[in-house]
């Protein structure tokens, strides 16, 4: 977990959200020093999804960059990712944990104090905090505002990250809360500087 605690950036691929395809981008990204990131393709059917995985898994290998499987608990085993990424609908921590042993990384999607206080009960090794921020990725989630991060950060005792609505004109002031990372797509995926603004979201 000590390349996710100091990650500071956490790419997120949308192909329904990006102005290039995702292994381009993901490939600019990892060269650029991007060493954390997690294949979200919705629009994906799972056989798809699988293929793209694989893909995915090497060019992780060769930037030695942390692969994290979004939904997929099955694939995320199946290609060797180095972790998985739960919603509130998905499979449980607990039930992912037996799937994937102790080495696999698992995180979990959080809006409020109860979620993330059970997901950290439940044995998650780190929860996504948001939206903070109005987002088009999650518009039926009210945005929790700085106040609304205030509000949870005291109940997390695990390493934490944020989403949603996140820009280089506002991570500044996420930086005071010192998250392991903060998660962003369409800053990213829809860039026409990605190395640049990579470097800048490093920083």
């Amino acid at each position: 977990m000590d390349m996710f605690r100091n990650a500071r950036l956490y790419l997120v691929t949308s192909t329904e959200l990006s102005d290039a395809p995702t292994l381009q981008i993901l490939n600019e990204a990892l060269r650029a020093g991007c060493k954390l990131f997690q294949l979200r393709e919705k629009t994906l059917i799972k056989s798809e999804y699988a293929e793209l995985a694989l893909l995915v898994r090497s060019m992780a290998n060769k930037y030695d960059a942390l692969f994290i499987v979004n939904d997929y608990v099955d694939v995320a085993k199946e290609v060797n990712a180095d972790g998985v990424h739960l919603g509130q609908d998905d499979i449980s921590v607990v039930e992912a944990r037996k799937i994937l042993g102790d080495d696999f990384i698992i995180g979990v999607s959080t809006h409020n104090i109860e979620e993330a206080v059970k997901a950290q009960k439940d044995g998650a090794d780190y929860i996504n905090i948001g939206p903070v921020f109005p987002t088009n990725t999650k518009p039926f989630a009210k945005s929790l505002g700085l106040e609304g991060v205030k509000e949870i950060l005291p109940y997390v005792h695990i390493p934490f990250t944020f989403m949603g609505g996140i820009k280089l004109d506002n991570v500044e002031s996420l930086k005071p809360f010192k998250p392991a990372a903060v998660a962003v797509i369409t800053e990213l995926t829809r860039s026409k500087r990605l190395s640049v603004d990579i470097s800048t979201f490093l920083s």
